[in-house]
């Protein structure tokens, strides 16, 4: 006997299902309803489709032991629903736990950077660092670049001083500044493994 499907069954006596004809019957006219529940919820398809297979099948499984006395779609509505509301609520709490360990990671190098003595050292030792990459630059390199950067001189100005043109006195900035970025490079990529 073919069980018949309606959108507006009463009654439905699961246990007259029974073979893979039924099976296909009942899951061919049902999943496309339910994917489009699912997909409302779930915006992935794949997940959509994975919890549609899976509703049918504990429903078909469970056929025998459910009496449903009222609208059978409604019923097979409402368990689709449940089960995307669990895919959600599971989702969330592994999002939540995720998120959690990424959190405390962040709170970790924060308390660390917050500390004072730890931020002290850290700005002590980064001073010596430029102190000592200053001090081995050539003498001119040095002058030009002291005069720039600690007494706020423009380069027209360190030009006429040290009677050099304006494209010397850019030069030597950048070759200050990429000894110095070379230097902090290496000592803050060790600093922060």
């Amino acid at each position: 006997m073919m069980p018949e499907f309606s959108h507006n069954a009463k009654t439905y006596s699961s246990p007259h299902l029974e073979g893979e004809e039924d099976f296909n019957i009942m899951y061919g006219f049902f999943k496309p309803k339910l994917f489009v529940i699912a997909h409302s919820y779930i915006a992935s398809k794949e997940d959509a489709e994975e919890i549609v297979h899976d509703v049918l099948i504990k429903l078909w499984e469970r056929r025998h032991s459910i009496n449903i006395t009222t609208n059978y779609t409604a019923y097979i509505y409402r368990m689709m629903r449940n089960a995307c509301l669990d895919y959600l609520r599971t989702r969330k709490n592994k999002l939540s736990k995720e998120l959690s360990a990424d959190q405390q990671e962040f709170w970790l190098n924060y308390s660390a950077l917050a500390d004072d003595a730890s931020s002290d050292i850290i700005a002590n030792e980064l001073h010596r660092l430029v102190d000592r990459t200053i001090q081995h630059l050539p003498d001119k390199c040095k002058k030009v670049f002291m005069k720039s950067r600690f007494e706020g001189m423009a380069h027209k100005e360190i030009s006429r001083e040290l009677k050099i043109s304006t494209k010397t006195v850019e030069n030597h900035i950048t070759k200050a500044l990429r000894e110095l970025k070379s230097a902090l490079k290496e000592h803050l990529s060790l600093l922060f493994l």
